[in-house]
């Protein structure tokens, strides 16, 4: 069983700045984040010589028929997290905007032609994975825009790239009473098991001006440093059997987030730039 961190009834955040990620310092409003440890050394900028901010961003979908209380996830058919379940999205390509790279991605994964009222922005995670092994500090931040679908015309069907599958949607109150396949999702993004249900819940309230905001940390560690029992990674896809004894266990590993849910007021263009 996965345990889900439960955010609490959204207290107003009273933290040391430090404590709080630097893409995320200029806003207001900030609520506890639900999920939280932060790095020893403090959250790095992105404009830090080592670091390297990803010219390609990326898009994430969650459809949720609100009536059902259910979602749509699709177990991938091929690529990166092949046979394992996940939301919707890819790469935002060039010419478009996070929107339309959303739009596009949930058409071509699912067939479903989102409703423009019904389709809305939900947030952003930021990613900062190391770009090689120690003594290398260079990193790599990728930012991956999080989208809401509550309505929409067409059925689900089978594409080339994912089955699409509906599972009902738990309480927050109750987090064991579901099927949602989280298990399998950790093993392609191990930081789900904190972000997942909080988001789901908040969708499936109708809470739109709640904003999902998040900084993660993959650094090469040891299994004996790891400070979860979240698996490794490599490349982008969980580590599937142990090192040998002779590298001493230093894999890629989940070691710092923050993630909150705050109340934003965003224009439907200027979110992504906002954050």
């Amino acid at each position: 069983m996965i345990d889900v961190e439960r955010p609490s009834e959204y207290e107003r955040l009273d933290s040391e700045e430090s404590e709080i990620p630097h893409e995320f310092r200029h806003l207001r409003n900030l609520r506890s984040p639900f999920a939280c440890r932060a790095p020893s050394e403090g959250w790095e900028a992105m404009d830090g010589d080592d670091v390297t901010r990803s010219p390609v961003e990326y898009t994430l979908i969650f459809p949720v028929d609100l009536k059902q209380s259910q979602v749509l996830l699709g177990l991938k058919r091929r690529g990166m997290g092949y046979n394992l379940y996940n939301g919707f999205g890819g790469k935002v390509e060039k010419g478009e905007t996070v929107w339309e790279g959303a739009i596009r991605e949930l058409q071509e994964e699912t067939g479903l032609i989102a409703n423009d009222d019904d389709f809305y922005y939900k947030g952003c995670l930021y990613s900062s994975r190391p770009l090689s092994p120690p003594p290398s500090t260079e990193t790599c931040i990728i930012k991956i825009h999080f989208f809401a679908c509550v309505a929409w015309r067409g059925q689900a069907v089978t594409t080339e790239e994912m089955i699409p599958e509906w599972f009902p949607l738990p309480s927050l109150d109750s987090p064991e009473l579901h099927r949602i396949p989280v298990d399998q999702m950790l093993r392609q993004w191990p930081e789900a098991s904190f972000y997942l249900l909080p988001i789901l819940d908040s969708i499936l309230h109708n809470k739109r001006s709640d904003i999902f905001l998040s900084r993660i940390n993959y650094r090469f560690i040891r299994e004996l440093d790891v400070p979860n029992n979240l698996p490794a990674i490599e490349g982008n896809t969980i580590r599937k059997s142990r090192p040998s004894q002779h590298n001493d266990d230093l894999a890629e590993r989940l070691c710092s987030w923050w993630m909150s849910l705050s109340p934003m007021s965003l224009s439907p263009f200027a979110d992504s730039r906002m954050l």
